[in-house]
């Protein structure tokens, strides 16, 4: 069964816990809606530079409708929740780990005036003025079906969590993620002077993507989106899996370890080393502990090691320290706690977690993206027993 994978586009802006307070604002978002009788408070979710953000509105009856206001340098995308039992933020959260419909809508941010309508629910609004959010709602419409029974999935997989069901499930979500990419192909080909189809591309493309083939249906976007900031560095992580490659040197880094303490990359010369990129809200990472103490128990005696690099943001310090305890990872752990800007992850060009890249002693990669049972059998090839 394929790791299940954390995309940077997956809804983590509902793990929220900051408020917006920024001087300079320039996105304004209007919510209009002509429904009668009760208007429930709309939160909006997203995250910039690893903190992740909450801004709540009531409805304005003199504007007839609710007004969200902030600053971003480039789109963003948010989460908009609707709250009309009046529960709050995190128990709407919990509704949907347990199955629960709640009213949202994913949408972007971005500079400017964006106005969202809406006769009911916010799922059904329709945006003016926002090219971009238009063009992700034609998106989303497209992938509902898929959508729709990959949720239906997941919700069986964490209830029926024996392996032998699991396994099947777990193949089932894999095989609706594959099913997910002849329709980004066709929204990117039909888009090309679209930023959601740069953003598909990433999916498309995936972690590890052929980068000839890639290049080429990232050069058929338009100028202007390949000139975006997405699309610059777009084109740099491709560039840096050119330089990433097997036999080429790693790059260097120091970043702080769980008591503050700068550990500098370079200090694990002479041994074997395992980058684990990983975080305590990421399931499948967690998941993947069992097998990265299995890895340390078997091979730490014989010049191997482990280094974890969390993607955990600011405000999840305590969680990260909680999950390193809970899972045994007795191995260096560092981080920034930036979140996707995480200075190590944008060196190595992650971009979905868990990942993985394999250093030999002299700081030369010779594997990456390999499952548990790919690296035991290359950490027993070359340290075999004594």
């Amino acid at each position: 069964m394929k790791k299940y994978m954390f995309s940077l586009l997956a809804i983590v802006s509902f793990l929220v816990s900051y408020a917006q307070n920024m001087e300079h604002k320039n996105f304004k978002l209007t919510i209009k809606t002509n429904v009668n009788g009760n208007h429930p408070r709309l939160y909006l979710a997203y995250q910039i530079n690893g903190q992740n953000l909450i801004d709540s509105a009531e409805y304005e009856y003199d504007k007839k409708g609710y007004v969200f206001e902030g600053n971003v340098v480039k789109p963003l995308l948010a989460t908009l929740v609707s709250d009309p039992d009046e529960i709050g933020l995190s128990a709407l959260i919990q509704k949907t780990r347990t199955g629960d419909k709640i009213d949202l809508l994913r949408l972007y941010l971005h500079p400017g005036n964006i106005l969202l309508s809406t006769s009911g629910l916010l799922e059904i609004g329709k945006f003016t003025g926002s090219k971009i959010n238009v063009d992700e709602q034609n998106l989303q419409r497209l992938l509902k079906p898929i959508f729709e029974k990959q949720m239906e999935t997941s919700l069986m997989l964490r209830s029926n969590p024996d392996s032998l069901t699991a396994t099947s499930l777990g193949a089932r979500l894999d095989s609706l993620k594959d099913s997910r990419k002849p329709v980004l192909k066709s929204f990117i080909t039909s888009n090309l002077d679209s930023y959601v189809s740069l953003v598909s591309l990433s999916e498309y493309a995936g972690p590890f993507p052929e980068v000839d083939d890639t290049y080429a249906l990232f050069n058929k976007l338009s100028p202007h989106i390949r000139n975006t900031l997405l699309g610059q560095e777009y084109n740099k992580f491709l560039k840096d899996l050119q330089d990433l490659n097997i036999g080429t040197v790693a790059p260097e880094f120091i970043q702080n370890d769980t008591t503050g303490n700068p550990i500098s990359f370079s200090s694990f010369r002479g041994k074997y080393v395992l980058l684990d990129f990983w975080a305590s809200w990421c399931g499948p990472c967690r998941e993947e502990s069992a097998h990265m103490r299995q890895l340390y128990q078997d091979f730490s005696n014989r010049n191997f090691t482990i280094l974890g690099i969390s993607l955990d943001a600011a405000d999840d310090k305590e969680a990260w320290i909680k999950a390193i305890k809970d899972d045994g990872l007795v191995w260096t752990q560092v981080s920034d706690l930036k979140h996707w800007d995480n200075s190590i992850v944008k060196l190595y060009s992650i971009k979905a977690i868990p990942q993985t890249f394999l250093i030999d002693p002299n700081g030369i990669i010779i594997a990456r993206g390999l499952n548990y049972e790919e690296l035991k059998d290359k950490l027993n090839t070359i340290l075999p027993k004594k």
